[in-house]
This record gives C-alpha cells, structure tokens and sequence, in this order.
C-alpha cells in the first residue's frame, strides 16, 4: 500500500513537471525546427490562422497610423488604405507558410512559392556554408538569447531583441495540453 503511494505521488510529481516545462520545450522544437529547417514540424506547432489575424492587425493598424488621423477629408486615404489592406492580405499568404514563419524567424523576408512540405535547403550564399553572409558557425541558435516566461497560466512568451535592440514577442498559448505559437507581436518601431 505505501509503494502504491509513492509511485502515484511520484506521476503526480512527474506530470505537474512536464505541464510546466511544456512551453519551454515547444520552444526548444520550434527553434530547433527552424534550426533543421524542417518546415513540417514547425507546421505542427503553429497555429496559422491566429498568427495570420495577429500580423494583419498590428501591419493595417501601422498602415492607418502611417496614413495619419489628418487624411480622414481625403478621399485618396480611403483608396490607399483599402489598396494597403490588399497589400498586407498578399504579404501574409507569403508570410504564413511554414517556410515563411521559419524565414521570419530568422530575420529573413520569405520568398514567395516556397514548397510547405519539405525543409527548404541551406541557402549558400558564399559558398562556405553561410547564410546571410556569416559562417555557420556564427550564426546563433534561435532563441539563444531570448526571454522566455508565463505571462499568464494559458499564455507563454518568447521575447528575441535583435542587433538593434528592436523586441518581438512570440506568443505560444496553451491547447489541451500542448503549447502553439499563436502570435508573433512585431517591434513597435
């Protein structure tokens, strides 16, 4: 009877563990699934309609903020917001793919008409290995240098600050028991 109670405290202890360091290992797979390039298992952990409708907002509310509030008597701010909001709609069919968030992860603009169910290859633009002009070697790791924690018990935060100093936040939120990104939050700037 007493080793029946230490084994089911010790799945209780076991499961709690692993409830709790479930967003941290999600993102441990979405990095490493940028890292390997392996754009199916990043389709398994990414929610692309939520990120979709989380881009499109923040770009047409920085579209109408651009506009400016003055506009509102010109009848050519109504014509260039509706055009921005069709320029937006295409950017994001380009950006939602999982080749796509895995390009924007990493700081890189998505080509158009990249396959989604294979991982894309290295790009060698040297010929060294390297991407973007650095070695392999000195590319860091995605989210090496990030800030991750709980904002709420539903809700997980990844925080990346490029070179500038420029923040984006990715958001995992919690389904069932697993963890998907179900938002990337931009800089401000």
């Amino acid at each position: 009877m007493r080793k029946t109670k230490y084994v089911l405290l010790l799945l209780i202890l076991y499961a709690v563990g692993y409830v709790a360091a479930a967003p941290w290992l999600t993102a441990y797979r979405i990095s490493d699934a940028v890292d390997q390039r392996d754009s199916v298992a990043l389709a398994e952990r990414v929610e692309f309609d939520s990120v979709r409708l989380s881009l499109k907002q923040q770009l047409n509310s920085r579209v109408l903020r651009e506009l400016g509030a003055d506009n509102k008597q010109n009848p050519f701010a109504a014509l260039g917001a509706s055009l921005a909001n069709i320029m937006v709609d295409g950017l994001l069919d380009t950006y939602m793919t999982p080749a796509g968030i895995e390009r924007l992860m990493r700081g890189e603009t998505p080509a158009p008409g990249i396959p989604e169910s294979r991982p894309l290859p290295p790009s060698n633009t040297n010929g060294n290995g390297s991407d973007s002009g650095k070695p392999q070697a000195e590319r860091k790791k995605l989210f090496s240098d990030a800030h991750m924690g709980y904002r709420s018990l539903h809700r997980f935060v990844v925080t990346v600050t490029d070179d500038e100093g420029k923040q984006a936040d990715f958001v995992l939120s919690r389904r069932g028991l697993d963890w998907k990104l179900t938002a990337i939050v931009l800089p401000l700037n």
